[in-house]
């Protein structure tokens, strides 16, 4: 009887783990595919000069603080190149160190279109592109034992590096180490350009609005190329550290900026894209004047400002002429690892992607860059109200669109709740701000303005 139990329990846990993605794949009760040749192709990939035109901005569309030096022009390339030319179906395989190193691009297109579950389709993928990975490796690994190798898997290696301007070293046991290294180095990255091709669409409502609220606050447009570094402009990202929103606020960082949520668990300012890019315009006014630099300030974003400025501090002892340059070469910080050396690369690959949007992202139809030139305002609400009953169709409509954070319409929200419209909302029961208000205060302040304020329920 007791083994009879213990090979129900084995049975089980050995079905858990097979469907749990933390321990294998999502079956979703779909059967596997066998692997076909076509589920995966290479494709051939850009090269240093492919996006020139558009990176030294032929038509100066992009302001001179964020003009791509020598210096970051083959990471921002790169990080052009997989905004605008891969889409998720991609994997790039690269060098973590030089991004101008990519040894393949796997496209698996073929294998998106058999209608598999998300995970079923991730850990196909996945392995596909680790049997290249290994493959990759196994040559790397047999030129550190072998630099001087001649034989075909070494030739692949040696026109993929002369392809990216690579030297090889000439002493015996430089080559070996520099195999090595290139052997721990390597990296993947999906492709975006799918994902900021939906961004651009949906930030089309806020375009008018935002531009010009940065330029109100003294601030580059620029800036508003963050969002969809961070979450390709949607609203309702949500990150596993606990980041939210279009622009991927923290907790804690929200609550230096924006109100308190609601009674309603759901309800929280930061996936209200007008609400929360006001209050990064505070955050990045305030980055500003602490890093002194833009270069510096956008690196602030993704690092913050005390672990910047600490390596700034720490590199300082041996060089006066600290600049985010500097701080990428020479900072081994644990806190200014890949994704903070590259962060100010992918901004300005952004920036310049969506400078020329239009042209980049041409299969983007007129009529899905809607609702462009309106304005966006804003309102506290006077009293407590059901907004269902208070609002009409078309407001309440207008209302859930521009508000992701409001999801219940027979919910009674509290005097002082911000709503974003581009529908006229009554006055006597919403206050509509003005820009100056908006721009000499932050969102959490907001309520000061309904004092000596009353409103009408009827």
């Amino acid at each position: 009887m007791i083994l009879r139990y213990l090979a129900i329990t084995i049975l089980f846990v050995l079905f858990v783990t097979s469907s749990d993605p933390h321990f294998g794949s999502d079956l979703s009760w779909v059967k596997i595919p066998k692997q076909s040749k076509d589920d995966v192709r290479e494709l051939p990939w850009m090269s240093q000069d492919s996006f020139r035109h558009f990176l030294h901005d032929r038509e100066q569309l992009v302001s001179k603080k964020f003009t791509v030096t020598d210096y970051y022009y083959p990471t921002v390339n790169f990080w052009f190149m997989i905004y605008t030319q891969f889409e998720s179906s991609s994997i790039v395989i690269h060098d973590k160190s030089n991004l101008s190193l990519i040894y393949r691009v796997l496209d698996f297109s073929s294998l998106h279109k058999k209608g598999l579950s998300r995970n079923v389709l991730y850990v196909l993928q996945q392995k596909l592109a680790d049997e290249r990975i290994l493959k990759l490796r196994s040559d790397l690994n047999f030129l550190a034992k072998n630099p001087f190798s001649l034989d075909s898997r070494a030739k692949v290696i040696y026109r993929t590096l002369k392809k990216a301007s690579i030297s090889l070293p000439l002493e015996k046991n430089e080559r070996k180490k520099f195999f090595k290294t290139l052997s721990s180095n390597i990296r993947t990255q999906t492709g975006q350009k799918n994902f900021i091709e939906a961004g651009i669409i949906r930030s089309r409502p806020y375009k008018t609005f935002l531009k010009k609220y940065f330029i109100s606050r003294n601030l580059p447009t620029e800036l508003l190329a963050i969002p969809f570094l961070e979450s390709s402009f949607n609203p309702r990202a949500e990150s596993r550290v606990g980041a939210m929103g279009a622009w991927q606020f923290m907790p804690l960082i929200a609550s230096y900026f924006v109100p308190k949520n609601s009674k309603s668990p759901k309800f929280d300012y930061r996936s209200n894209v007008g609400v929360i890019s006001i209050a990064a315009a505070s955050l990045m006014s305030e980055n500003f004047k602490i890093m002194k630099s833009w270069d510096m300030a956008v690196t602030a974003y993704n690092s913050g400002t005390k672990h910047l400025l600490k390596t700034k501090r720490d590199l300082a002892s041996t060089n006066n002429d600290i600049d985010l340059e500097a701080i990428i070469k020479h900072s081994d910080s644990e806190h200014f690892g890949f994704a903070s050396k590259n962060f100010y690369s992918e901004f300005l690959a952004l920036v310049h992607a969506l400078a020329y949007e239009e042209e980049i992202f041409s299969n983007i139809h007129r009529e899905d860059r809607f609702n462009m030139t309106s304005d966006l305002d804003f309102y506290l609400l006077k009293c407590s109200i059901l907004i269902e009953k208070h609002l009409s169709e078309e407001q309440l409509n207008d209302v859930l669109y521009h508000n992701d954070n409001i999801t219940q319409t027979k919910l009674s929200y509290p005097r002082g709740t911000i709503f974003t419209s581009k529908v006229v909302l009554s006055a006597s029961k919403f206050h509509k701000l003005n820009l100056t208000q908006m721009v000499a205060t932050k969102p959490k302040d907001w309520i000061g303005f309904l004092k000596n304020q009353s409103c009408s329920t009827k």
